[in-house]
């Protein structure tokens, strides 16, 4: 899928129409496509079906890059009034950036305590954030797998995959992060940010500075892989695919620059699935799948 099928630039103002369902293609070619030669950015997301936490990160993290490019940006909301509660429910329209307008009122929702089954959108710019964030992921892990040392672990690994990237990603508006647990398919959690990504990341260590983009994604997934050249670093990607692959059926995609990488373990025998994107990535997006 390419920008332009998509993406319409007429004089000042780019037209930017979101798919019904997540397209990983179109969201990478549309955020290069907002490069700050437009006043005024259109999101029409008016035909938005179903979105899974991946989904919400990635609109989140377009809006966000709209609005640090551009002077204007309004946000067409989804036509299907469920589809707009529940973006309202997963905080997406929370602290917008100023120069963004929506084109319908928020909706009112009651709201109920969730954590075991949903973390809503969160940014994540701090320590501070991070030890939040653990406790929530604990929690909602605790729903999937009870309250153990599985679950225990997994909000540890999210909590240095979190922190690698509001430390070394330089993103300029931190890391967002969503979760929610799934009858069918089980706790699907993502991390995003629109930093320098792994390989980029990677290559301040001298050690790590020749290969693929792709090959700078699996090596940063071993034990002891790091962009520093301190004794001790590089646990936090390692931490998260060992929580990953203990968790029994799973599924851990990390996409950053020109690699996209699916690991996908069923029955302890793990699958590898490495691709390079049409269009280069923007940051690091990370998506678990946990079916237990």
């Amino acid at each position: 899928m390419t920008v332009s099928t998509k993406s319409i630039k007429t004089q000042n103002t780019q037209y930017i129409s979101v798919p019904p369902r997540y397209a990983a293609d179109f969201l990478h070619a549309a955020l290069i496509a907002v490069d700050g030669s437009q006043e005024e950015v259109e999101l029409m997301a008016s035909g938005l079906r179903f979105l899974r936490p991946l989904d919400l990160c990635a609109l989140r993290a377009l809006v966000d890059h709209a609005a640090e490019w551009a002077k204007r940006v309004h946000l067409e909301c989804p036509s299907d009034a469920s589809v707009h509660r529940y973006l309202e429910r997963m905080d997406l329209y929370e602290n917008l950036p100023a120069n963004v307008t929506l084109s319908r009122e928020r909706p009112r929702i009651r709201r109920y305590s969730l954590g075991d089954q949903l973390i809503e959108l969160e940014r994540i710019r701090s320590g501070e954030d991070v030890e939040v964030l653990m406790d929530r992921v604990d929690q909602i892990a605790g729903g999937q797998f009870g309250n153990g040392p599985l679950a225990k672990a997994f909000a540890t690994a999210i909590g240095a995959a979190a922190e690698n990237a509001v430390m070394h990603a330089e993103s300029p508006s931190g890391a967002l992060l969503a979760a929610q647990r799934y009858r069918t398919s089980g706790l699907e959690l993502a991390v995003v940010d629109r930093g320098l990504g792994v390989p980029a990341t990677l290559r301040r260590n001298p050690a790590h500075r020749e290969g693929s983009d792709l090959e700078a994604v699996e090596n940063s997934l071993n034990d002891g892989v790091s962009s520093s050249t301190e004794d001790g670093r590089g646990a936090g990607l390692w931490e998260l695919r060992e929580a990953v692959a203990a968790s029994g059926n799973a599924t851990l995609a990390i996409a950053a620059g020109r690699a996209d990488l699916s690991l996908s373990w069923r029955r302890n025998v793990l699958a590898r699935n490495p691709s390079v994107p049409a269009e280069p990535i923007s940051g690091t997006w990370i998506s678990i799948r946990l079916e237990g």
